[in-house]
């Protein structure tokens, strides 16, 4: 028998004694409210407001209540047009999710309605914005495992996958968007050579060379994870065979859904790019809302800064690092009083919203009980 028939014989068998030996899917949902009061919790909510409190110190009064002035003067409809259009994002990635699930194999009948997984995506995102660490990505693979029955290693190779492809499209996008909105700094960088900026080290001071050492990292990050991806899909299975059987289940199955998630990869694409054009739509009506006229490229490089920021997961949902935001917008021409009103106006969107009306949900939801 071939070494490739041995392979697969082993992993049909390991798959037929895969119930027996994980045994029931725990019931209990993991604890939000426990992770809320951890000290881990506490201090990422300390670092948060500690860098909002010092930035807004540096505005200065004059600076606060000219931008205060401005976001009470906002045009209340066209907020909530922008608040729509961020929403519109959900129902989006949740036709996204549906189809990774099924290209991973997921049976029809165990894959939720749309309205179901948009309701678990929202569940997640909330969870992301009150506790660091990206909790939310294991909470959604548990409401994912609850409403449908989906098997919790599974689900979690399709977040797995989803989070590959957010990241590709994201940096990929950022940096064509940064190179058209910040080609002029940018060229203030190269004239020393890309070489030397990039060799030079960080030095915050040297804004043009500091956009340039970013593009390349955001960069090699897309090459490598593609990279990954062909490696993991080539040569990941075989790791199976040096796991313990229990274990080997569990890699199994998230080994398999992550590398079949990517069937159908224009429409994944087509997706992705969607639910960002969402957001950007989202910024876009809060310039309009408070009278400033955007340029396409930043609009669509301001929301991928944000979404970028919410990535990492020092402080729940990215809060604390606004002054990033601000300096982006700074960068282009608006004065500190309209960049710090756009920010405070989206943020109130894709940050306290999510608080707010997770929490009703959270409250409220059978999944969550």
């Amino acid at each position: 028998m071939s070494a490739d028939g041995t392979a697969a014989d082993r992993r049909a068998a390991v798959e037929a004694a895969a119930e027996e030996l994980t045994g029931p899917q725990p019931e209990a949902a993991p604890s939000l409210g426990g992770r809320l009061a951890s000290p881990r919790t506490v201090l990422s909510l300390a670092v948060a407001l500690g860098l909002l409190g010092y930035f807004l110190h540096r505005q200065g009064p004059e600076t606060l209540a000219a931008s205060w002035a401005q976001i009470r003067g906002a045009d209340p409809l066209v907020y909530l047009a922008a608040l729509g259009a961020y929403y519109l994002a959900f129902p989006i990635r949740a036709a996204r999710w549906r189809i990774l699930l099924s290209n991973s194999g997921e049976p029809p009948e165990r894959v939720p309605r749309l309205a179901d997984l948009a309701e678990i995506i929202y569940l997640s995102w909330f969870a992301n914005s009150v506790v660091p660490a990206k909790l939310g990505d294991v909470y959604r693979g548990w409401l994912l495992r609850r409403t449908g029955g989906v098997r919790w290693s599974h689900a979690m190779g399709t977040i797995v996958a989803e989070r590959v492809l957010d990241v590709i499209v994201l940096v990929s996008l950022m940096v064509v968007t940064g190179f058209l909105t910040y080609g002029d700094v940018l060229r203030d960088a190269v004239e020393g050579g890309p070489i030397a900026c990039l060799e030079s080290g960080l030095h915050p001071g040297a804004l043009s060379c500091t956009l340039l050492q970013l593009f390349a990292v955001g960069g090699a990050v897309v090459l490598v994870l593609l990279g990954g991806l062909v490696v993991f899909a080539r040569f990941g299975a075989h790791l199976e065979r040096f796991l313990p059987t229990r274990l080997g289940v569990v890699y199994v199955r998230f080994a398999d859904a992550l590398v079949l998630s990517f069937g159908r990869f224009g429409w994944l694409l087509a997706l992705s790019a969607l639910a960002w054009a969402a957001e950007a739509a989202c910024f876009w009506l809060v310039g309009r809302a408070l009278g400033h006229p955007l340029p396409l490229a930043l609009v669509v490089f301001f929301s991928l800064l944000q979404a970028f920021i919410t990535v990492i997961p020092l402080t729940p949902g990215g809060l604390g690092f606004e002054p990033v935001l601000a300096g982006a917008l700074r960068l282009r021409g608006f004065d500190p009083a309209a960049a710090l009103a756009m920010v405070v106006l989206y943020r109130t969107i894709s940050y306290f919203s999510l608080v707010i009306g997770g929490a009703v949900l959270y409250a409220q939801s059978p999944r969550t009980k």
